[in-house]
């Protein structure tokens, strides 16, 4: 069910934007505003436009842009970077909102090395925590996910992933500044005591533990976050696991469970299947690999898994500090991968303290044509598992240069036999309706998110469509089988909370009068997550 949609903002709010913020800080022209649009939604459609857009500097100018909209009932979306791409990038949910685009509150207030935290405001990207860090000498590494270009205060707010020991981004979270709909100014935790000396070493204060409370929600803007950092280690070892068949992802699930249950891999492995390595990363076409209509086949499948050198499976991970613990860590690794018939292990050795000079440099744009997938991952992972940003990945998402791609992210439990029937489940389904499975498993010692990246002509309105149509068909198809996402595209976050129905959607209900006390007037995000004011959304509550 599409959302409600407000009327745009009006001449008079806009004329206090400007007052408030000069007139710089306000984008009202249609045709500027075309870059914060959903960076894969075809370029004729308006559903998720927004009216205007407001660029605040401050922690002052964010409590002057809420009050207004307050007193104008002016409906505002917020962003950091806005390069969530795949699940909506900067485009509001709610179509004739303001845009809050908080790239200005852009500086690092703090990095404590002996401490190993930073303090970022949410317009801070990877690249440039990174690069403060080393112009500064101290010996800490950041965690990052796969593209450095997004806000690390964003990607935690949206439960980002990253890949050294710290990836879990919503638990190396502490301490948050957040501006609430009334304009009051909230510090979570032991920031919530003046001179506070521990806001970013303490997670939880006295009382409750607030911070998850603006994760995924509509609750407020955070415009500080604390972040906690890695030691730099003696000795870092980026590790792969390929293996040759589709039914091997049981046993390696349970392998790579039990080495994380027992610490022995700290960070977050990712297992991608080949269609995601050989297809987005080895330089060349789809029809490389498979030409005709509909899903790649079987026998298309088992010649790209043979001749690409992926495998079926391929894992990567990783292993950090002194030498000799690594080579012991690697040697049990390497044992226990080695009981699936036809592993292949391997890794690739440095030194901590030499990553900057050996990876500081952005990699060089491939030469076009065809280039060795397994090659080409290795050098993003181990840049990307030592903490060190880049963009490598953003061209090989999709097919080719006019492709975009939408992800539906489920979790699953880390029990082989549970991945394996979800994969073969949605590679099913992905079948059915002509899309390859393209998969990558982000692992944790007890869970895992299977995201499914479906990928699409831009150029092509018709295709999609049929994408976005296809990741509601996928929440619905695979719900009932237990099955919901961490995350989702803008556009189908109803569809999503919709599937969190214990106790008559307990947890919707109580999110609702939560947004009712702390936002009456509705103003913040409206629908994110599925959390929507009194007077909007599908099924009002009047």
């Amino acid at each position: 069910m599409a959302a409600a949609v407000r009327e745009s903002v009006s001449a008079r709010a806009l004329e206090r934007f400007r007052d408030a913020l000069g007139a710089d800080g306000v984008v009202s022209d249609r045709d500027a505003l075309r870059e914060f649009r959903d960076p894969y939604a075809y370029p004729s459609w308006e559903e998720h436009t927004a009216s205007a857009m407001v660029m605040p500097r401050s922690v002052e100018q964010v409590q002057a842009v809420v009050r207004i909209a307050g007193e104008c009932g002016v409906s505002l979306w917020t962003f950091s970077q806005g390069r969530n791409y795949g699940y909506g990038g900067p485009a509001p949910r709610v179509g004739g909102s303001v845009l809050v685009n908080l790239r200005g509150l852009d500086r690092i207030l703090e990095i404590n090395e002996e401490l190993a935290y930073a303090l970022v405001e949410p317009g801070v990207r990877f690249f440039d925590l990174y690069e403060a860090i080393g112009q500064a000498g101290y010996r800490l590494w950041p965690s990052i996910p796969d593209l450095g270009w997004g806000s690390i205060v964003g990607n935690t707010l949206d439960h980002g992933v990253g890949f050294t020991p710290l990836g879990d981004h919503p638990t190396r979270q502490c301490g948050m500044e957040v501006v609430l709909a009334d304009g009051d100014v909230l510090r979570t935790g032991m920031g919530g005591v003046s001179g506070s000396r521990a806001w970013q070493t303490a997670k939880r204060g006295f009382g409750p533990s607030l911070d998850s409370l603006f994760m995924q929600s509509n609750f407020g803007i955070v415009t500080k976050m604390g972040v906690w950092l890695m030691p730099e280690p003696e000795c870092y070892a980026s590790c792969t696991v390929r293996v040759p068949r589709e039914e091997d992802l049981a046993p390696l699930v349970d392998t790579v469970r039990s080495l994380l249950l027992l610490r022995i891999i700290e960070n977050t492995p990712i297992t991608y299947n080949m269609v995601l390595v050989a297809g987005a990363m080895s330089g060349v076409g789809r029809e490389h690999w498979h030409e005709g209509e509909g899903a790649m086949t079987d026998q298309a499948l088992a010649r790209m898994a043979d001749t690409s050198g992926v495998g079926w499976w391929i894992v990567r991970f990783a292993l950090y500090g002194r030498e000799e613990l690594v080579d012991a860590n690697y040697e049990i690794c390497r044992a226990a991968f080695e009981r699936i018939p036809g592993a292949r292990v391997e890794r690739r050795t440095y030194e901590g303290s030499k990553i900057r000079d050996r990876f500081g440099e952005p990699t060089a744009p491939p030469e076009p044509g065809y280039r060795d997938p397994v090659e080409a991952l290795g050098v993003q992972s181990d840049r990307t598992q030592a903490g060190v940003p880049g963009l490598e990945l953003l061209d090989s998402l999709s097919w080719d240069e006019t492709g975009g791609h939408l992800d539906y992210s489920p979790i699953g439990n880390m029990i082989g036999e549970e991945a394996l029937a979800q994969s073969r489940l949605l590679r099913r389904v992905c079948a059915e309706h002509g899309f390859d499975y393209a998969a990558s498993l982000m692992m944790s010692p007890r869970s895992f998110i299977n995201i499914v990246s479906l990928w699409f002509d831009l150029r092509d309105e018709a295709q999609v469509r049929n994408a976005y149509d296809f990741v509601r068909v996928l929440i619905k198809r695979c719900g009932p089988e237990g099955y919901a996402p961490y995350r989702t595209h803008l556009a189908f976050m109803d569809d999503a909370a919709e599937l969190f129905d214990w106790g008559d959607h307990a947890q919707r209900r109580f999110l609702s009068k939560l947004k009712d006390a702390l936002d009456p007037a509705g103003i913040m995000s409206p629908g994110k997550q599925g959390i929507w004011p009194q007077d909007m959304g599908p099924g009002t509550r009047h």
